[in-house]
């Protein structure tokens, strides 16, 4: 199965340097297979043979025991991911400029009475759709200047949540 893991705040702002060179050789000793990453922002595809959950497991040991590091890692199979973009609500909208979509990749489904609170703070110009484990969100503002941010979202949500826009999440399906 191809997978892929989304590690949660890696090499943002100076903190929780890891080198990719170095996760890849690591991540090359345990069992999975075909592994690489993508870019500096802890993006990785790879095979295995075990589940979503497992992956995910060894992952997040192996960047305890190898790098000091205990962070969110979120794993889903490569074509989740692609099932993702298929069915993003903001098509239109992306194809008009896809610097403004973005993806929230949570741990769980959030509960429902959450998820139609949060909702009520979309508008025209931030608008999203929490759809299952999924935030979709088109920010017109652009990323710099919207107060709905990853940790906004994890606060409200009351879930993990890793963000990736709409390129790499691309890439991702493409590796």
């Amino acid at each position: 199965m191809r997978y892929v893991a989304l590690l949660r705040g890696i090499n943002v702002g100076g903190k929780n340097k890891l080198p990719m060179a170095l996760l890849r050789d690591a991540l090359g000793k345990t069992s999975f297979y075909g592994v690489t990453t993508y870019i500096q922002s802890g993006n990785i595809v790879f095979n295995s043979d075990l589940k979503s959950a497992q992956c995910a497991d060894i992952i997040r040991d192996l960047l305890k025991a190898e790098f000091d590091l205990a962070i969110p890692v979120i794993v889903k199979k490569q074509e989740v991911i692609s099932d993702i973009l298929k069915a993003n609500p903001f098509k239109t909208r992306t194809i008009e400029n896809s610097k403004f979509m973005s993806f929230g990749f949570l741990n769980e489904s959030p509960a429902q009475e959450k998820v139609k609170v949060t909702e009520e703070f979309s508008n025209d110009m931030e608008t999203f759709k929490i759809v299952d484990n999924v935030i979709y969100f088109y920010c017109g503002v652009g990323f710099g200047k919207t107060k709905m941010t990853n940790a906004w979202f994890e606060k409200k949500l009351g879930v993990t949540s890793t963000m990736r826009n709409y390129n790499t999440t691309l890439k991702l399906t493409e590796l």
